[in-house]
């Protein structure tokens, strides 16, 4: 091997070492872009905006919040992503020239969550409170009782390309519940099937269930297909049917069984 061999060996090598310190350096982004936690697309009290049509009656539910990414950080490989959510859901009977909010439930959640290849993990502590509005005291002439739970999620989620979706695993360890001292309510669910219509449409299917020990492991189950529209990075519109049927969300109704199909349409963050 010359000197000249030598010098290009070396300095191939030493570009190669530069390449790989710099996909190895530590990078960090507010506000990115996208989530590395995929969304429970089914679920009653998943965050984000909507108004639904309750076709078997003549209600309505509504929700307005997001669930927003605040900072990212990529080490090793790995990206750790920091969000806070909120959302106030609300069941509404609308009437000629008037609406009737009867229920308010508010969720409030801060997840830390992982990103391993197909894998992602998380972490979040979380708050949900239930509450009858005024209205609906006077409607349903019901006595209101206290609904609080604050609890630490742990979840994950993997991707499945086949299906082109995900499924979902995870637990809410309650560690204060009002009226009720049974902690856990375990979850699984999934989204797949997101077959592209055309460049700006693209049909879904998505189910989630959650199993309840202060309701001897009873459960709530949301089954919903549709179409999602103008997808950009972590938002879209998307219109979709659903099933609920199962255990009560509404806090005020929680050991209560309903069945309800509903028409809504989303916007998603």
């Amino acid at each position: 091997m010359n000197r000249h061999t030598s010098i290009a060996a070396i300095l191939t090598l030493l570009g190669a070492l530069h390449a790989v310190a710099q996909e190895d350096s530590p990078t960090f982004d507010i506000f990115p872009g996208e989530k590395v936690f995929p969304m429970f697309t089914a679920d009653a009290l998943a965050h984000g905006m909507s108004i639904g049509r309750v076709t078997n009656n003549s209600e309505w539910i509504g929700s307005i919040g997001a669930a927003l990414p605040l900072v990212q950080a990529n080490v090793w490989g790995r990206s750790w992503q920091l969000g806070a959510s909120a959302t106030a859901f609300n069941r509404i009977i609308k009437t000629p020239g008037h609406i009737t909010v009867y229920t308010i439930d508010y969720k409030v959640d801060f997840p830390l969550d992982l990103r391993l290849r197909s894998l992602a993990l998380r972490v979040a502590l979380g708050h949900v409170s239930s509450h009858f509005a005024d209205d609906g005291i006077e409607i349903l002439d019901e006595q209101s009782i206290s609904y609080v739970r604050d609890y630490v999620t742990f979840a994950a989620a993997y991707d499945i390309p086949l299906l082109a979706g995900y499924v979902y695993a995870g637990a809410d360890w309650n560690y204060h519940f009002e009226p009720t001292t049974e902690p856990w309510i375990l979850q699984i669910g999934g989204e797949g099937a997101n077959l592209k219509l055309n460049g700006w449409a693209r049909l879904f299917a998505a189910f989630d269930v959650k199993f309840r020990q202060n309701l001897s492991w009873g459960t709530t189950q949301s089954y919903e297909a549709g179409i999602r529209f103008f997808v950009k990075q972590r938002y879209a519109l998307r219109l979709a049917y659903t099933f609920r049927t199962g255990f009560e969300e509404r806090g005020q109704f929680y050991d209560q069984k309903e069945s309800v199909h509903l028409v809504s349409l989303f916007i998603d963050f």
